[in-house]
């Protein structure tokens, strides 16, 4: 059941205007009195635009209104028109227009109007102000709210003006105050005469605020009783008495203390009315509205104007925030009261920022109103924001409240607890235990809000008390004392909260335990401060054995001990790790082998890995493994002991490998084991002999032997063990032989660096891993073992040739016999063994080879890398050949044929001196030209040798041409010295090859880009000709009319019978489009007008011929630029000559153009007609207004076509050049007569006015006549 005392709540319902049930639900609406009349009514006049008759149930009879004893109620009948099945949608410019109508638009311009008239009647009335006394000038102000208060009377008896009226009551209300104030800061109270002013203004306003408060016409929902009325005239009269001393501060703090006692008393006993109360436009009721606007204005007068300390107003603030945000809470509809909540908690933090330095008393009491203000809004809303603002402004509290101890007290204090925990030097540190018990108090509240089952902002709370607990914590690390008690507390406080909760946090759980034993830890630290690394090391460890020990079995407690273990050990493993970094790093100061203590790590984890059950065994099992490699880093450094850590690593892993039988462990005791003999080797242990570098090799090569020959043996064996041992020994001495490759390969390239000197030792062991690889792959295909081998050949070649001249040119012509020789032998295996396909390795050595050549010689340029180069695309092409899926690397085989060649050009070209670099292209075209004819010419051999087809063949040429043509366009561009024959028989070389490309094969469908491509040679030759005698006499003589000779070349290429003679006639004609264009664009500035002309008819010609009427666009340009040379040789300099043509151009486009003529692009049509006319008339509004009678003219001009000929664009740049043109003389004049512009202020203010009230009185009649209009512009052009 509702209670009496809340507020009504409105609600919303959005219904479709066009609904055809909407009347009927209104009569029902009607007859459950729901709504009223008035309000049907309303709704009928503001929504509903379709015509509606209501008829009575008896027709004859008209209706009579009585009422009777017992009202039975005639129902409402409603007829509607049919309705369309999809309504029309009207225009933006009808929607923007109807929008004018509505109550924000209204209330908008009825703003503007009132600002306008009180702004310019200001101003005019400044002007004159001096000319006032004090009540002459205070007389403007009280007249000014007599008069809105008239009209407000006026309005509210218009049943139509209904938006209005309110409007002017809210702006005489507002006005009360400021006239209390007026009178108190013009000092009427100084002259008896005033006095009676002052009695008859107070009186007078006290009698306004009282009728309109009253007047339920224009404001519905004012609460009933007197204090509410009493309390809003007493805000205006406590701005009285200002001079005194001391009273603003008393006034304010009466206004806030007063209206917040009136206002909570009002709303706890009064009733509140729920008939015809309407939604308040404001978020909360206008009473209430005008309520914070009189305090707010109380506390502006009184910090800005009076100069009040504002840090004496922080509880005055605080508690004007906490009214207004009870206020939108008691008295608002849901959304809208958002702002007025924004602005409740905006001056509640204004009031604690300006109290809390120098008035805490005040911020703490402004910091209780917060918590009660987020308290309720928590209990309401259950946001994680609201509780965040509760922990923070409980936190602040205590500091404040710390802030009202005496000094005295507080100094005994500090001293005290710092002595007690010898925190002298950091008195801080106490906050950790300090604010401890804000921590239970915290997990108090959550514990509460778990109780009303809000789990979620519950959780955010321990989560931000977690937070404020580590924080705590941390502060407390810097003193032993403090941290110890913290830890304690902490772990205490921490299974509490876990022993009070239903369900297990494993987190926590953990977070708990380790608590626990970070407290040992720190209380010993806090009894024995000077323990050294290693012990404490020790000490961990003890630890995590005692952990590890209670692990075992099952539940979260011993799982936690686990982790805890793990952290225990990398903790003990950091520390260690301090000394054996130095002993890795070379410094051998205070050599200690404490670090072989942690080696207990790993045999720990293997006994609980041996204890434990599927998964943990898993896990210590691997962590066993990780422990035991990593614990290699601790002993590896010191000799001697390095044994005994690889001892128990070979130890540790035999275990695992004989309980879980991994390939990767029996890698792993491999590993150990190779490194244990190694150790033995370098040590020297057992009379064994120090190697030099070259024995570690041949060393090496024989320990991959004996691991491929135990592997032999082992397999032999067959059972499960020997089979893994087997697997892993192999994968050993594959990556052994891949590393002792690698280094052989960095031996051999530092022999030819000239860094070192080769050996027999290095050869033998290169034939050991040789035989090893060929003992491993004896019987087996693995192409691994090939490249193995070509590997194990390259070494020995390189090897061999090093006890000679150290060339790396021999070892480039050896990989390329080496690829040569392993390609032939491949052909051979294929014949001998008749295999369909070779392995991959047949064809990807030789390519290894030749490629390893060519990055061999990349530093040399001799006779004879041409051949060498030669030698590579003779491998890649001889392999190339074997497959389909080859082709590629015969493509590139076949390019390095070219490069071959190119290469011995330019050999025979350095050789040259004095030469220009375009003879160079010159030549490389050329060859690139007899390279092209000689793949044309000997194609039917070379499709049986390379098996391609001849499409294939063909292309390759296309490439070449496309290669030479290429090198020809450059060096038209440079300098050529050399016989010009050769230039042009190049150029006429490949001309002919893409023209004649261009007609031979009808069938293909690129054909017309091999004419294209020839025409732009033919071009490039022409650019070269110009250099010639009779080039110079056209491009110098006859440059100005090159573009009306080009216009006849043109016009033959347009006519001739192409297609008779055997090509398609699109590319000639596409030529003789472009070609008087490309004339032109050279020739520039240069350029006749008359030949523009020219060239203009020429491009008619074609539109006429094409019947494309778009090339006159072109002649439009051409026409433009002709007209602009002529403007500049007559010496025309005034812009608008040279706008209007681009203006008109733009207004033919939009004329002429066949698509713009569619239905379907009129916008676009309108928009570019718009930018034609739009540019010539605002170019007179921007540069003309000096002379007004310019772009007055072609307004006119404009506005006149618009109405003769029906073209929108027209008629809206024309009327609205006329329009800123009048506007901008009129401002222009005013400025002159600055009277004058107040008084056109104050007219169109009044103007504004008029407008919204007729919107608001005539929205139906206004709204058709803008439809009318609208209808009749969408029928023009």
């Amino acid at each position: 059941m509702t209670s009496p005392f809340e507020p009504s709540q409105k609600i919303p319902v959005k219904l479709p205007s066009n609904h055809p049930d909407l009347l009927l639900g209104l009569d029902d609406l009607l007859n459950l009195g729901l709504i009223s009349d008035d309000q049907v009514k309303q709704i009928s006049r503001q929504y509903l635009t379709c015509t509606v008759v209501f008829t009575p149930q008896t027709a004859s009879e008209p209706e009579e209104i009585f009422t009777p004893s017992t009202p039975p109620r005639k129902p409402l009948i409603a007829t509607l028109p049919p309705i369309p099945t999809v309504p029309k949608k009207p225009s933006f410019v009808n929607s923007m227009l109807q929008s004018f109508g509505e109550e924000l638009s209204v209330r908008w311009l009825l703003f503007l109007g009132i600002f306008l008239v009180v702004l310019s009647s200001g101003v005019l009335a400044a002007s004159q102000w001096e000319r006032f006394p004090a009540v002459g000038q205070y007389g403007v102000l009280f007249a000014y709210t007599l008069s809105f208060c008239g009209f407000t009377f006026w309005a509210g008896k218009q049943s139509n003006l209904r938006l209005t009226a309110q409007t002017l009551l809210i702006v005489t209300l507002l006005l009360v105050p400021i006239n209390f104030w007026a009178m108190d800061s013009f000092s009427l109270w100084q002259n008896p005469l005033n006095l009676i002013v002052i009695g008859i203004a107070s009186l007078t306003l006290t009698f306004i605020t009282n009728q309109l408060c009253q007047n339920r016409n224009i404001i519905t929902n004012f609460p009933s009783g007197k204090l509410p009325l009493i309390n809003i005239i007493g805000l205006s009269y406590l701005h009285w008495g200002w001079k005194l001393s001391n009273f603003p501060l008393i006034a304010v703090y009466l206004a806030m203390i007063g209206t917040t006692t009136i206002t909570v008393y009002n709303q706890l006993t009064q009733p509140q009315e729920n008939t015809n109360i309407e939604t308040p436009q404001w978020g909360i009721s206008l009473y209430f509205t005008f309520l914070i606007y009189a305090l707010l204005t109380l506390l502006t007068r009184a910090i800005f104007i009076a100069g009040v300390n504002i840090t004496q107003l922080g509880l005055a603030i605080g508690i004007c925030g906490g009214l207004v945000i009870w206020l939108s809470e008691k008295n608002s509809s849901t959304n809208p009261s958002i702002l007025w909540e924004e602005l409740g908690r905006s001056l509640l933090l204004l009031g604690w920022l300006v109290s809390v330095i120098t008035e805490p008393v005040q911020a703490i009491i402004v910091s209780i109103l917060s918590l009660w203000v987020f308290s309720r809004r928590l209990q309401r809303y259950n946001l994680q924001k609201d509780f965040l603002a509760i922990f923070l402004i409980g936190l602040q509290t205590i500091w404040l409240g710390w802030r009202l101890i005496p000094n005295e007290l507080k100094t005994l204090l500090i001293s005290t607890a710092t002595h007690l925990t010898n925190s002298q030097n950091e008195p801080w540190v106490l906050l950790s235990i300090a604010l401890f018990p804000y921590i239970i108090l915290m997990l108090w509240l959550t514990d509460k809000l778990h109780d009303q089952e809000n789990q979620e902002l519950a959780d955010f709370g321990e989560y931000l008390t977690l937070f404020l607990g580590i924080c705590l914590t941390i502060i407390s690390l810097v003193n032993p004392t403090l941290r110890t008690a913290n830890f304690l507390l902490s772990t205490i406080t921490l299974a509490t909260f876990i022993q009070r909760r239903a369900a297990f946090y494993p987190p926590l759980i953990y977070l708990t335990h380790g608590m626990g034993v970070l407290t040992l830890i720190s209380s010993i630290n806090w009894f024995l401060p000077s323990l050294n690394q290693e012990i404490w090391a020790g000490i961990l460890l003890a630890i995590m054995i005692a952990e590890w020990g209670f692990s075992l079995g099952e539940g979260i407690t011993r799982r936690s001990a686990w982790y805890i273990g793990l952290v225990l050990a990398a903790i003990s493993f950091s520390l260690l790790w301090v000394n054996a970094q130095n002993y890795w790093a070379g410094n051998w100061q205070n050599q200690n082998s404490l670090g072989v203590i942690w080696l207990i790590t790993p045999l720990a984890l293997t006994g609980l890995a041996i204890r434990n059950t599927e998964p943990n065994r898993t896990n210590n099992r691997f962590l066993s493994v990780f422990a035991v490699g990593i614990s290699q880093l601790l002993t590896l450094p010191l000799p001697g002991i390095r044994l005994i850590g690889l001892g128990v690593g070979i130890a540790v892993m035999l275990v695992h490998t004989r309980y879980s039988r991994n390939q990767i462990y029996a890698g792993i005791i491999i590993g150990f084991g190779l490194s244990f003999l190694t150790a033995l080797l370098g040590e020297g242990v057992f009379g064994l002999i120090q190697l030099k570098i070259s024995g570690w090799f041949v060393v090496t090569a024989l320990t991959i032997l004996s691991l491929w020959l135990w592997r032999g043996v082992l397999l032999r064996k067959g059972t499960e063990l020997a089979i893994i041992y087997a697997a892993a020994s192999d994968k050993w001495a594959i990556a052994l032989c891949t590393i002792e490759l690698s280094a052989l390969t960095l031996h051999s390239s530092l022999i030819y660096q000239g860094t070192i000197k080769t050996e027999y030792f290095y050869i033998i062991t290169t034939a050991i891993i040789l035989g090893a690889i060929v003992y491993r792959s004896w019987g087996q295909s693995k192409e691994a073992a090939f490249y193995g081998i070509g590997w194990c050949l390259e070494l020995l070649t390189a090897e061999i040739l090093g006890f000679g001249e150290h060339s790396i040119i021999r070892i480039a012509i050896a990989n390329i016999i080496l690829g040569l020789t392993t390609q032939l032998f491949g052909e051979w295996w294929r014949r001998k063994h008749q295999l369909q396909t070779l392995p991959n390795s047949f064809h990807i050595l030789p390519l290894i080879y030749g490629a390893f050549s060519v990055i061999l010689r990349l530093n040399t340029f001799a006779n004879f890398t041409g051949f060498c180069s030669l030698g590579v695309a003779l491998i890649m092409i001889g392999v190339g050949r074997r497959r389909e899926a080859f082709k590629p690397l015969l493509y590139f085989g076949i390019i390095g044929l070219s490069i071959s060649a190119y290469e011995l050009l330019f050999y025979q070209m350095s050789l040259s001196k004095g030469e220009a670099l375009g003879d160079g292209l010159i030549a490389m075209s050329a060859l690139g030209t007899s390279i092209m004819y000689a793949y044309r010419i000997l194609t039917p051999w070379l499709i049986s040798y390379l098996g391609l087809n001849s499409q294939e063949l063909k292309n390759i040429a296309h490439l070449h041409w496309v290669w030479s043509s290429i090198l020809f366009l450059f060096a038209m561009t440079l300098p050529i010295q050399i016989n010009s024959s050769i230039v042009l028989g190049t150029g006429l070389f490949l001309v002919r090859y893409a023209i004649w490309q261009g007609k031979e094969n009808s069938q293909e469908t690129n054909q017309e880009i091999w004419v294209y491509l020839g025409l732009i040679e033919v071009g490039i030759i022409g650019i070269y000709l110009q250099n010639l005698p009779i080039g110079r006499l056209i491009s110098e003589q006859l440059l100005p009319w090159n573009g009306a000779i080009s216009c006849l070349f043109a016009y033959f290429l347009y006519i001739l019978p192409w297609q008779r003679l055997g090509w398609s006639k699109t590319p000639w004609q596409r030529t003789a489009y472009i070609l008087p264009l490309i004339i032109v664009g050279t020739t520039g500035l240069t350029t006749y007008p008359i030949t523009l002309i020219i060239v203009a008819a020429y491009y008619v010609f074609l539109a006429n011929a094409a019947t494309q009427i778009r090339f006159t666009y072109i002649s439009l340009i051409l026409i433009d630029w002709a007209l602009f040379t002529w403007f500049n040789d007559l010496n025309f300099r005034d812009s608008l000559w040279y706008v209007i043509p681009i203006g008109l151009s733009l207004l033919y486009i939009a004329q002429i153009d066949e698509q713009l003529k569619l239905s379907t692009t009129k916008p676009l049509r309108h928009s570019l007609r718009m930018l034609g006319s739009g540019l010539i008339c605002g170019w007179t509004i921007l540069f003309y207004q000096n002379l007004p009678f310019i772009p007055g003219v072609f307004s006119l001009i404009t506005i006149f076509a618009g109405l003769g000929l029906k073209v929108r664009a027209f008629l809206y740049v024309g009327t609205g050049t006329f329009l800123i043109t009048s506007i901008y003389q009129l401002v222009i004049f005013s400025l002159s007569y600055s009277f004058l512009k107040w008084i056109v202020g104050l007219l169109v203010g009044i103007l504004l006015i008029y407008i919204a009230a007729n919107f608001e009185t005539r929205r139906t009649q206004i709204t058709a006549l803008l439809r009318n209009i609208s209808d009749e512009f969408a029928n023009w052009d």
